[in-house]
Formats: structure tokens, C-alpha cells, sequence
């Protein structure tokens, strides 16, 4: 009735790439920017690397520097 890990294998494979390709993409636009919120860019590699997929989606909704005026233009 379990489920084998062979089983799962073609479930779980796309997800990892999808979850390593945003940890990745995340940790590349992480080093890259000036300013983070909360000023602090190791909290958000930890958040990035042990948060897994949600950590890299919270890093891009809420990693970037907030600005005074409300708009990027």
C-alpha cells in the first residue's frame, strides 16, 4: 500500500529542479543587489537555503529594498 521511492522518483525530480533553479536564481540576484530589506543579506541566503522552495519565493516577494516614493521609476 506505501509507496516506493522508485514510484516517487518521477514526482519529486521536476520539483527539485524547479526548487534548486529558484534557490539558485534567488542566491545570484541576492548577490547582486546593493541594499536588501532588513539590511542584512546572510539572513536571507539562510532564509534562501534552508527555506527551500518557499524561502527563494519569500526572498523575491520580499527581499527587494523598498522605495520612499512607492514606484520604480
Amino acid at each position: 500500500m506505501g509507496l516506493d521511492l522508485i514510484e516517487l522518483l518521477p514526482l519529486l525530480i521536476p520539483l527539485l529542479v524547479v526548487q534548486l533553479t529558484l534557490q539558485i536564481i534567488a542566491l545570484i540576484s541576492l548577490w547582486k543587489r546593493e541594499t536588501v530589506r532588513f539590511d542584512n543579506k546572510w539572513i536571507w541566503v539562510v532564509i534562501i537555503v534552508l527555506g527551500t522552495l518557499l524561502g527563494s519565493i519569500a526572498y523575491f516577494i520580499l527581499g527587494g529594498e523598498t522605495h520612499e516614493n512607492g514606484s520604480e521609476d
